[in-house]
């Protein structure tokens, strides 16, 4: 029986001064997952939090909260990362 492990990536996310910031966690399980969730949301500081599901070869959000111009974003060793999403300019 293959037992597939899962693990969560929890993101809060803002603007301030000096620019765009990350604050990075992470859960083994679902339901610390989404306390840690829950708390980024409470907390002022951030403008928004993502919660991301990995497995072995795949990865989705499960939740996100806050602003609508952020992308999240895979780096080529396995890192997640919320980056504010490009203007679209129509010409």
């Amino acid at each position: 029986m293959n037992k597939t492990n899962t693990s969560y990536r929890i993101i809060g996310y803002g603007d301030y001064e000096h620019g765009f910031f990350n604050q990075f966690h992470w859960g083994s399980t679902l339901v610390g997952a989404y306390n840690e969730y829950q708390n980024l949301i409470a907390d002022p500081e951030m403008d928004g939090a993502v919660l991301i599901e990995v497995q072995h070869e795949t990865w989705r959000v499960l939740e996100q909260f806050g602003r609508k111009d952020v992308s999240v974003e895979y780096g080529p060793l396995g890192n997640f990362k919320v980056t504010k999403a490009p203007k679209l300019v129509l010409l």
